[in-house]
């Protein structure tokens, strides 16, 4: 997982403190859009999402969410196209 995080430019996984999500790590796209990797036990959820500004992540909720892949797989050649779509459309 953590040449998956520096490959896509995620941030190390943390606490979610406004307690919408788990565990978190995000990857900035553009503007006020994030990709949300969510860890909650050992399944992991990818989130198209936006906020305020990005020292709101982690902090409270998100403005908007849109889930893109539920169970994402590291392995799944498919999970990870849809990362680099949605990264791309930076």
């Amino acid at each position: 997982m953590e040449q998956f995080l520096d490959y896509y430019n995620f941030s190390e996984f943390s606490k979610d403190l406004s307690s919408f999500f788990d565990t978190i790590a995000y990857s900035w796209i553009k503007d006020d859009l994030y990709l949300v990797l969510e860890k909650k036990e050992n399944v992991y959820n990818i989130h198209f999402t936006s906020y305020d500004a990005k020292e709101n992540i982690g902090k409270q909720k998100p403005n908007g969410l849109n889930t893109l892949i539920e169970d994402f797989k590291l392995d799944d050649n498919d999970h990870r196209k849809v990362v680099q779509q949605y990264l791309d459309y930076n």
